[in-house]
């Protein structure tokens, strides 16, 4: 049989290195594999590698952006080229069939074998190869794969993916420094210790509009918001934090199950205990808690202590949970004892709370457009005045730190 062409959709780029390594161990001779961790990405690269078949996180193919959901978008735009999707449940199995996935396959949890997922990936792979009549790239040589000079001249070509009409794809100079960046990430299971901080904190840039009082509240209660990418950015940063800390709250976009999935995922990284937000919970220092999916949660006080509501609700920004919603509970019911963050992410969800919370008095991060997957939040965010400063992704965990400290 011959070579393969596979475009893997993967958010962890850990797992995109080594998901391309057992695959290509695997595959017929002259297989390649071209990976990315943006769906906004997907179109041109087909265009240029002209794929056999699309292999495709189900947490990702699932992501709703202006109401349209990834993998039925995909398997329409793209029915010559079999779609295969895994997840943690075997329960998604029957929704991946129905948005037109060629197959699903269970991914075994982090303490089991990944041997026989791989070999079966392969088989699979190789049906849906078989099954294909896409015709071989006139784009692209049999052993070539999509360098920066194709890249850049495929990105003026027309009909791009309409998923953000708000949004441009990254510069390709910006993601490949990414992805050297974090090329060769450890495992998250792999917790390291904070790091020590320096006399100075240098990466930090001002935004220009206005700055909180200088006599700030003592923190009580930390407030993230993220999208696209965030959940590898979460647990950089979670896995990176130490008590004593005030309660954390998380919207990040993502379906209902897959966001108890993620919150199991943290707890079993962190020094922290994660868990899904539910109405009525305490928020309790040195606790997480991340929005469930499908239901924007909000906080409020109750004495001397901060409770959560979480409910379904009306999509803002085509979110649900929303960023936004979150936010502006944070800033009517916290003030100035609330930090709020901004991750990477599609669109501008979050950004008008975070200005909320900064006209409170809030002390306010964002992530810096050199280490985010998608510098779409954060960039409203910043070009609000929402962010006092920007800090990098590996800053992100001291930043918040010294500030809640």
């Amino acid at each position: 049989m011959q070579g393969i062409r596979i475009l893997l959709i993967e958010n962890s780029i850990y797992f995109q290195d080594t998901c391309t390594q057992e695959l290509l161990k695997r595959l017929p001779a002259g297989s390649l594999v071209e990976k990315t961790a943006d769906p906004v990405d997907v179109k041109a690269k087909i265009q240029l590698f002209r794929p056999t078949v699309i292999i495709m996180n189900f947490a990702m193919s699932v992501i709703t952006m202006d109401g349209n959901q990834l993998l039925p978008v995909f398997a329409s735009q793209y029915p010559h080229i079999p779609i295969i999707t895994y997840g943690l449940m075997d329960t998604s199995k029957k929704t991946a069939l129905s948005f037109g996935a060629f197959a699903y396959l269970k991914k075994p949890g982090p303490e089991q074998s990944l041997e026989g997922f791989y070999e079966e990936l392969v088989r699979l792979t190789t049906d849906a190869a078989a099954a294909s009549a896409s015709a071989p790239s006139t784009n692209v040589g049999p052993g070539a794969m999509v360098t920066k000079e194709l890249w850049t001249a495929a990105m003026p070509k027309k009909g791009w993916l309409p998923l953000a009409p708000a949004e441009s794809p990254l510069p390709p100079e910006q993601l490949r420094a990414i992805q050297e960046e974090t090329a060769s990430p450890e495992p998250a299971s792999s917790a390291k210790p904070l790091p020590p901080e320096p006399a100075a904190q240098e990466t930090v840039e001002k935004a220009p509009i206005f700055l909180p009082s200088a006599a700030k509240k003592e923190i009580q209660l930390i407030a993230i918001g993220s999208s696209t990418g965030g959940t590898e950015a979460l647990s950089s940063i979670l896995t990176h934090l130490r008590p004593p800390l005030p309660g954390i709250v998380i919207v990040q976009h993502i379906p209902p199950m897959f966001s108890r999935l993620l919150a199991q995922r943290l707890n079993d990284e962190c020094v922290l205990t994660v868990k899904e937000g539910a109405t009525g919970d305490i928020v309790r220092p040195d606790h997480v808690y991340i929005a469930p999916g499908n239901k924007h949660m909000t906080v409020r006080r109750c004495g001397g202590q901060i409770m959560l509501d979480c409910s379904p609700g009306e999509p803002v920004h085509s979110c649900c949970p929303s960023v936004d919603v979150l936010f502006d509970s944070v800033a009517q019911e916290i003030g100035a004892g609330a930090l709020g963050v901004i991750l990477t992410g599609m669109g501008k969800d979050g950004a008008e709370g975070l200005l909320h919370m900064r006209q409170k008095g809030s002390p306010t991060l964002g992530q810096d457009q050199q280490s985010c997957i998608v510098y779409g939040m954060p960039k409203a965010a910043f070009d609000s005045g929402a962010v006092e400063h920007q800090v990098s992704l590996r800053d992100m965990p001291r930043a918040i730190t010294q500030t809640a400290r």
